[in-house]
């Protein structure tokens, strides 16, 4: 997969454009009809997306926290099949361009010569009406416009928000049958308070990068942490803002993301993992001590190894 930011005109392609967010089941039911009609026309398969949401330009109290961090999304795209990855920064001079003013810098800058739209797919500032008029735009600026077919597969109709519901609603499971894969954050394993520590749970608390991630619902996950070495392991995931240790009080404390992985010692401070999340195990509590907090950290473990070793 070729990672493409500047103007690129060394190979004729195909295109298909989009944000892309999740990388879900019907994206990916796209980029393989994609595959189908580069190879039908010699074009190499390439998809257009952009570096931020849109609406984080156009309607910013309304833009939507998204999946993946641009370099999963890259990576995630490339998987599915596309060649070449062009990622677009979404300025304001792009969000005024109209379809045909689109069209031609697609062509003019990374010699797309044909381009495959999704259903319920649109661009241009004009918002056109109907495959009709954008393949009639298409002809006079010499692109070939292709309709793809609907996805109907399992879960459809899939969308990006869709998704986001069931993960804000705890039910990542669900968020994985249209994803195609669990959904995860990536994030470094900084320094806590070293409370799991002391009741014999140590955690590994994540730094998520900066950016609109999507956080899913408070509450404690059964999950997968892949560490360092590359190795996938069971855990039991925290996110929420630890009331028995805060006292109870939401209000001006910092969400966090803590996660115990089972049967793990090793160090992995400043280092990099990546966290599945699998299922919804139980709201966050605010408990009478610590004991209490550890006895149920006890059971949140034996639920996860239930979990597991059916998944096995």
């Amino acid at each position: 997969m070729n990672l493409i930011t500047k103007q690129d005109t060394s190979v004729r392609r195909i295109a298909a454009v989009g944000m892309y967010d999740g990388v879900h089941a019907g994206h990916r039911f796209l980029i393989d009809y994609l595959g189908v009609e580069a190879r039908s026309r010699g074009l190499v398969p390439a998809v257009v997306t952009f570096s931020r949401h849109p609406l984080s330009l156009v309607r910013p109290l309304v833009a939507p926290s998204l999946l993946n961090t641009l370099d999963d999304r890259v990576r995630l795209v490339g998987e599915a099949g596309a060649q070449d990855v062009i990622v677009l920064s979404f300025t304001d001079s792009l969000r005024r361009m109209s379809a045909r003013e689109f069209l031609g810098e697609l062509k003019k800058r990374f010699a797309i010569e044909a381009l495959v739209l999704g259903f319920n797919n649109h661009f241009g500032h004009d918002n056109l009406e109907g495959m009709e008029q954008y393949r009639a735009i298409g002809r006079e600026m010499g692109v070939e416009v292709i309709s793809a077919p609907e996805y109907r597969g399992p879960g459809a109709p899939v969308s990006s928000s869709v998704i986001r519901r069931h993960l804000m609603d705890g039910r990542p499971d669900d968020a994985a049958r249209l994803l195609g894969y669990n959904y995860h954050l990536r994030g470094k394993v900084i320094g806590g308070k070293r409370l799991g520590r002391t009741l014999g749970f140590p955690t590994a608390n994540l730094q998520l990068p900066a950016g609109p991630l999507l956080i899913p619902k408070t509450g404690v996950y059964a999950a997968y942490v892949t560490t360092p070495d590359g190795v996938r392991r069971p855990a039991v995931v925290n996110v929420g803002y630890r009331p028995t240790v805060s006292g109870g009080e939401d209000s001006g404390k910092a969400l966090s993301i803590e996660a115990h992985i089972l049967d793990f010692v090793g160090y992995i401070y400043d280092e990099e993992v990546m966290v599945e999340f699998v299922k919804y195990l139980r709201p966050e509590k605010n408990f009478a001590g610590t004991a209490k907090l550890a006895a149920q950290v006890k059971d949140d473990i034996a639920a996860a190894r239930k979990l597991f070793d059916k998944k096995d």
